[in-house]
């Protein structure tokens, strides 16, 4: 292929990694402390819910495209996938972690998407003391995960930092 074409690739992956990255931070520095501030714990959550699902299929299609981009670039570095393990392939290595943290992001993302936002919205709703306290604990591993998929995020764009020297 091209010289364009990869520089295109790469564009891709690094506006796809630009979306989700800071998405991540917008959420979670800006407007969850700006809500938590100005709103009741049923308005965040609607809103926040409302805002996750706008974000999220945005979000999943960034996710995809730095897959399919990572991969591309891989194939055209001429990686060798069965030998990414190997001790005295350093490249590999990381590629290989960084692959091993995509995954985990990935599977923390679909939790967070799938379970936890739609039991927190519904619990927002309700008015019963139990289902307030199970609202809280729900937050609170919530923002466990929140926070372990933004670290994830920057140990991936440190690891990609490390593949380019």
């Amino acid at each position: 292929m091209t010289a364009w074409l990869w520089t295109t690739v790469r564009w891709i992956h690094l506006v796809a990694m630009a979306f989700w990255l800071g998405g991540q931070l917008f959420l979670i520095l800006v407007v969850r402390p700006a809500l938590r501030r100005e709103l009741d714990r049923r308005l965040q959550t609607t809103l926040t819910a409302t805002l996750g699902r706008r974000f999220s299929p945005l979000a999943w299609v960034s996710l995809v495209l730095l897959i399919v981009t990572g991969w591309l670039t891989g194939e055209h570095r001429g990686v060798v996938w069965s030998t990414l393990l190997e001790p005295r392939n350093t490249y590999g290595r990381i590629l290989a972690t960084k692959m091993l943290l995509v995954a985990l992001l990935l599977l923390l993302t679909l939790m967070h998407s799938r379970i936890f936002g739609p039991r927190l919205a519904a619990l927002a709703q309700s008015r019963e003391p139990a289902d307030c306290q199970r609202y809280h604990r729900l937050l609170r591993l919530s923002l466990v995960v929140s926070a372990l998929n933004l670290l994830l995020t920057l140990a991936i764009v440190f690891l990609s930092a490390r593949l380019v020297a």
